[in-house]
Parts: C-alpha cells; sequence; structure tokens
C-alpha cells in the first residue's frame, strides 16, 4: 500500500505549516532580544545624559557661587557703596586693595586662564578671556582684573535684573562662547539708600577646557555618541553652545530635529535626524543651573541598531538551525510510524474487503425479494450496491450499475436531488425526495385527450427517495441507502384532485359573479392582482397559490345577498351595507370543511380586519394573515377601479390615493406599496387598463 499524492501533499503542507510556526516563533523571540538589546542602549543614553548634565550643571552652579560668595564680602559691598556715593579719592584710594582681592579669588577659583605668559616675567599684554569685575548695572565697569575680556551692554547687568544669573557673552576670537555670571552686591548699610542703581560682582569664563570635559562620559565606549549644548530659538532652529563632532560653525542657528526635540521634550527618547542629517538616538535634560540651555546626548541610530541587528541574526541563525533539526528528527520518527501503520493497513484492508464482500451477499439476498429499488452509495456518490428493482428502474443490468456515481445513472435534475440527499445522509440525517428518473420524453399526447393508456406509457414516473445513514459493524466510513418507491399513480391521482379542485372553483367563481353582471369580472381579477402582490412580496409558491384561490373566492358570500341588491344602481343603504359586510364573514364558513395547502379560509374570514385593528375581526398588524393584508388591498383597488351599477369606475389614480390614505391604517403599507410599484414600473397599468370598462351589454343589467 502506498501513500496517494493528496496524503503526500498535506504531510507536506502539515511540515511546512510547523516550519513556518516554528521560524515565526524564532523570528519573534529573536526580535524580542533585539528590541531589549536596543532598550539597553536607551538606558544607557537616559544614564548618559543624566550624569553629564548633573556635572555640566554642577560647574555652572559653582562658578556662579563664587561670584555670590564674592557679592557678600564686605569690603566688596563698602567699595562699590563708595563708587556709588560718586566719591573719587576714596575710590581710587580702594582701587588696588580691591583689584588685589578680585585677582587672587580669580586665580584660586578658575576666573583667570592659566598660560605661557604667566610664567614670563615681562610687562606682556595678557590675552583677555577670562576674569572679574565690579560694575554698575546698566554704567561702567569700577574694578576689573587683568584677563577680564571687554564686555558690551547686552551682556552685562541691567536695572531690571535683581537676581544672580549666568549669561552668554560675546564670543572669543577664536570663536569660543564666554558664560558671564553675575550677582548683585549687597549695599553697606546706611549707604545706598539714595542710589538707583546696583552694583554686581560678574565672572567671565570661557566655555572650553575643564567645562568641555563636563561633556565627556568616562569610559565610553561608543564610536559615535555625542554630548553638546544648545539653544533654542522662537523658531525651532538651534545654536550649538559647544564644538560639534560634525565640525561646522557652532555659533551658527541651523536646523536640528535632534536638538529641537531635546529642547521641547526633555527626557524622552526619540530617533531624529541631527544637524548633519544623520539619523541619531536623541534625549535632552534641562540644566539645573539659572540658563535656558539644554544638552543633548545621541548616538547614531547605525550603532545602536546595529548590535540589535546582529544579535537578532544570530539568535535566528541559531534557533533555525536547531529548529530545522527537530523537524528532520520529527520526519525521521513518521517515517518510522509510517512503515508500521502500512502494514497495519494492509491488515485492515483485507478485513473490510471480507467484510464488504459479505454485506453485499446479504443485502442481494434480502432487496432483491423487495418490490422497491435499493441501492447503497458512498461517499463519493457511487453505487456499491444495486438490487433487482433498481436496475429495473433505470433499465441497467445489476453488474453495470456498480461503480456508477448518480450523474451517469440518473437525470441531471434527480441526480442533483439525490447528490444532495447522500451529503445529509454522511451528516447523519434522513432526506425524504421527489425525483423524476426519466429524461422528460417528447410530447405524444393521447387520442382521446384522456388519461388513458397511452397518457402513461409518455408520462414521467415520479419516485419517492429515502436516504437513510448506513454505517458499517466496524464502524469504517459511512454509506447511504437509498431506497426508491414508485408514486406515480399517487402523484397523478393528486394532479387530477387539485386540477378538479381549481375547475370547480372556477365554476363557483362565475356562478357568483353572474348573479351582479356589474361585477361578473372581479373575482378574476382580484386573484390577478393579489397574485401580483404576493409576488412583489416574495411569497413562497403555496401562499402565493393561497392567495389565487382566496381572491378567486371572495365573491362567495354575494350568494347570502340578495340580486336586488347586487344591481342596485343608486347608493346602498345602511342595512344593505351592513348585509353585503355580513356576507363576507359568513362566506369563510362555507370552506371549513375544505383543505387547501395555504390559509385560503383564514384570509378570507380575517378579509374584514384593518392593520390599525380597528376592524372585524379586531386583529391587528401582523397577527393578520399575509395572504389576508394583501386580498383586502387587491379587492379594495379593483372595486374601486370598475365600475359598478351606480358608478364609473374611478381610476388607478384616484383608487391609489385613497389606498395611500389609509395605508397604515386599514391596510397594510407593503401591500400597498407593492402595487403601486407594479402599477408604475412593472405594466400594471397596460394589463388592467380594463378593469375601468362596463360589462359588455349582454342583457344582464336592468335598465336604469
Amino acid at each position: 500500500m502506498t501513500m496517494n499524492k493528496g496524503t503526500l501533499a498535506a504531510i507536506a503542507v502539515g511540515i511546512g505549516v510547523i516550519a513556518a510556526g516554528l521560524f515565526a516563533l524564532i523570528n519573534d523571540f529573536a526580535a524580542t532580544e533585539a528590541d531589549q538589546q536596543l532598550a539597553r542602549w536607551r538606558d544607557r543614553l537616559k544614564i548618559v545624559a543624566d550624569s553629564r548634565a548633573m556635572d555640566t550643571s554642577s560647574w555652572l552652579n559653582r562658578h556662579l557661587g563664587v561670584v555670590e560668595q564674592l557679592s557678600r564680602d564686605a569690603s566688596l559691598q563698602l567699595y562699590s557703596s563708595l563708587a556709588l556715593s560718586g566719591d573719587p579719592e576714596t575710590v581710587d584710594a580702594q582701587r588696588s586693595f580691591i583689584f588685589s582681592l578680585l585677582s587672587a579669588v580669580a586665580e584660586r577659583q578658575g576666573f583667570h586662564e592659566q598660560r605661557p605668559l604667566d610664567t614670563v616675567a615681562a610687562n606682556i599684554t595678557r590675552p583677555q578671556r577670562a576674569g572679574l569685575a565690579v560694575v554698575i548695572a546698566d554704567g561702567p565697569p569700577v574694578a576689573v582684573t587683568s584677563g577680564m575680556p571687554p564686555l558690551d551692554g547686552p551682556h552685562l547687568p541691567h536695572s531690571d535684573d535683581k537676581t544672580p544669573f549666568i549669561r552668554l557673552g560675546p564670543r572669543l576670537s577664536d570663536g569660543t562662547p564666554l558664560a558671564i555670571f553675575a550677582a548683585p552686591l549687597s549695599a553697606a548699610e546706611g549707604m545706598m539708600d539714595t542710589h538707583a542703581n546696583t552694583a554686581w560682582i560678574i565672572g567671565a569664563r570661557p566655555l572650553d577646557g575643564a567645562f568641555l570635559d563636563t561633556l565627556v562620559q568616562p569610559g565610553a565606549l561608543s564610536r559615535s555618541a555625542e554630548t553638546y549644548l544648545v539653544r533654542v530659538d522662537a523658531e525651532g532652529r538651534a545654536q550649538a553652545l559647544t564644538p560639534l563632532a560634525g565640525g561646522g560653525r557652532p555659533e551658527a542657528w541651523r536646523i536640528d530635529p535632534a536638538a529641537l526635540f531635546a529642547a521641547t521634550t526633555p527626557n524622552a527618547i526619540a530617533q531624529q535626524a541631527d544637524y548633519a542629517g544623520k539619523q541619531v538616538l536623541v534625549t535632552g535634560r534641562q540644566l539645573s543651573a539659572p540658563v535656558d540651555w539644554t544638552l543633548v546626548r545621541t548616538i547614531a541610530a547605525e550603532e545602536a541598531l546595529a548590535d540589535a541587528r546582529a544579535k537578532r541574526q544570530g539568535l535566528t541563525v541559531t534557533l533555525s538551525l536547531a529548529a530545522l533539526a527537530a523537524l528532520i528528527l520529527l520526519v525521521l520518527a513518521w517515517r518510522h510510524g509510517v512503515s508500521i501503520r502500512l502494514r497495519q493497513a494492509y491488515e485492515t484492508q483485507a478485513a473490510l474487503k471480507a467484510e464488504a464482500e459479505a454485506l453485499s451477499h446479504f443485502l442481494e439476498t434480502v432487496s432483491d425479494s423487495q418490490p422497491t429499488a435499493i441501492a447503497v452509495l458512498n461517499a463519493d456518490r457511487k453505487i456499491t450496491f444495486a438490487n433487482e428493482g433498481m436496475a429495473r428502474l433505470t433499465q441497467q443490468s445489476v453488474a453495470s450499475l456498480k461503480d456508477q456515481t448518480v450523474d451517469g445513472v440518473f437525470p441531471q435534475d434527480a441526480a442533483s436531488l439525490l447528490k444532495a440527499g447522500v451529503d445529509s445522509a454522511r451528516a447523519g440525517e434522513k432526506a425524504i425526495l421527489t425525483v423524476r428518473p426519466d429524461a422528460p420524453p417528447a410530447a405524444a399526447p393521447a387520442a382521446d385527450g384522456g388519461d388513458g393508456p397511452a397518457d402513461r406509457d409518455h408520462r414521467q414516473r415520479v419516485m419517492r427517495a429515502r436516504l437513510v445513514p448506513m454505517r458499517t459493524e466496524t464502524g469504517h466510513g459511512t454509506s447511504a441507502l437509498l431506497v426508491m418507491e414508485d408514486i406515480s399513480d399517487l402523484v397523478a391521482a393528486r394532479d387530477r384532485s387539485e386540477a378538479l379542485l381549481r375547475q370547480m372553483i372556477t365554476a363557483l367563481t362565475q356562478i357568483i359573479d353572474a348573479r351582479d353582471p356589474w361585477s361578473k369580472h372581479h373575482s378574476a381579477r382580484v386573484a390577478e392582482v393579489s397574485v401580483a402582490i404576493a409576488r412583489e412580496l416574495r411569497f413562497n409558491t403555496t401562499m402565493v397559490e393561497a392567495t389565487r384561490i382566496a381572491g378567486l373566492l371572495v365573491n362567495l358570500g354575494k350568494i347570502f345577498v340578495p340580486r336586488a341588491i347586487l344591481t342596485k344602481q343608486s347608493p346602498l343603504s345602511g342595512d344593505e351595507l351592513q348585509l353585503v359586510r355580513a356576507s363576507m364573514r359568513k362566506a369563510a364558513s362555507l370552506l371549513d370543511g375544505l383543505h387547501f395547502d395555504g390559509p385560503v379560509s383564514a384570509a378570507l374570514a380575517q378579509l374584514g380586519a384593518r392593520w390599525d385593528g380597528s376592524g372585524e375581526p379586531a386583529l391587528k398588524g401582523a397577527d393578520i394573515e399575509p395572504v389576508a393584508r394583501v386580498l383586502a388591498v387587491a379587492n379594495a383597488f379593483v372595486a374601486m377601479v370598475s365600475a359598478r351599477a351606480h358608478r364609473a369606475g374611478l381610476g388607478f389614480d384616484t383608487a391609489m390615493e385613497h389606498l395611500q390614505d389609509d395605508a397604515g391604517g386599514r391596510f397594510e403599507k407593503r401591500a400597498v406599496v407593492a402595487l403601486a410599484n407594479i402599477l408604475e414600473n412593472k405594466t400594471g397599468r397596460q394589463r388592467w387598463a380594463g378593469f375601468a370598462l362596463p360589462p359588455e351589454d349582454d342583457g344582464t343589467i336592468p335598465a336604469s
């Protein structure tokens, strides 16, 4: 026994699905690990940014603290008071002392830049890069150390300044930015009550050397990491305050999305383009010093993501190889199991064959004695067994029927029904069908027009087919048992009975309509309009036929109404109208003993019901039979558009206006809308144009 292509394909698909699932899990795991690696980069970026922001802020606050401490020095406070008092001699006398004090503090606290010139005993001008000074707000300096760079108005304290500050000064000749540290001098007691201006201690310090060292992270191994300070203007441009690794003029205002993100969203991390257009991971920190600068820490996205990608690829390859090895072992184990199952399958097949032969012999013996046609069909709808009755039915031999499908034995319509029945039987459900096992014959009517032997020879046989599930004793698979019984005579008898009923209804309708010449076609017209509405509302076949019969019998109650009232050419009195309405209710009672497939009697009994519940019987809305709702609209429509003894037909438009006015009250809206659609869009006006014509002058209409 070998496996067919379908089985092999299914196995291959299964292995493929397992492999795909494993690789998907491996990829997800590797992606998770890569994300964790990237998260570690983000954590390191945050730690470094926090550390550098703390060191940079500490450097700035330390230098501001030196200036603030000087502002509290009593000697400086006295000197500033004298300078403000305008006593030149006293100020000059104190100037050398103040200069010495400021110079000593400058050298000790970093406001004196150590240069090679300091070791040369010569009177050479010192470069002006750092120093301390005492200045008057909005005025000139009154004491300055030798290295103090020149400062202009915008960088000096103003009268509006009240508290210590750090401010960017002018850039030095080499482009290094200068930081200005300032603190107001407290006035000596009793000396400054009359002066509006305030004296300030200011210190100038270039942002290089030790300051730039605060931006360097000790032990950092990243090749592309960079830390720099920026400030951002209202237009979203950034100005670097420290040198940039990518070069360029630091003082220039430029587009730097990374710096803008860091300044506007401090402490957050994102991937942005930096000042050179390179994609970086960036985070920013606001400094704790009193400045509007932002510390920006970046690392090239390529470097940060390279480790994550490398780890992801490594994990993917390693785990994929492991999964592939596991799949190979699984396939080898499966192949070993297949060889065992093949041997078992041979044994099972032999047992099934013996069982099938025994079952076939039993069925042949039992079923050949039955008058019905019997067959067994498998899941492929092939005949595995047939008795002599089935052979006679299909006009084939028993041997030739075996292994044929129902498509090869029966006409297309019958085969389609039987295939659906086989599927139901295999699903465990019984099926009872009515099929015609013969192809439609050529027209060959009997010579006498009756249902004689010639008719029966050419008439299609009608069979009742029963399909029931049939499971073998071992439980291997489910077949369908097909039993077909000839019910042609029963169907023919039923057809004759229905034809007779239709003829009787037609004759009864003609007798009733003959009593009222003005409505001699009323019943047939009501039936025609009712059927059109029913089909428009998608009634099923049984309900449409019930609607037609009820329409034909709508005037049945007129047998209780005197002919004089029916042919009266003047309006009916109240009692006469009451008599006509009562006759409609009596009509339904005449049909109580007759059986119809649909709700004919109920529809006639409910003809007087109104949709809003105010009619008789007192039914409302959906409680009224659908046939009765349609019949009420059709009856009223035909009555209005037809000529009567006391008036001419109202016309389609007038009749529809009345119906639409009563829609939702007397009539169901859907039925009225359906009738309107037939009139306007489905040739209703053309078909029913003759309704408005008066009856033919055949002598049955009394003279007026």
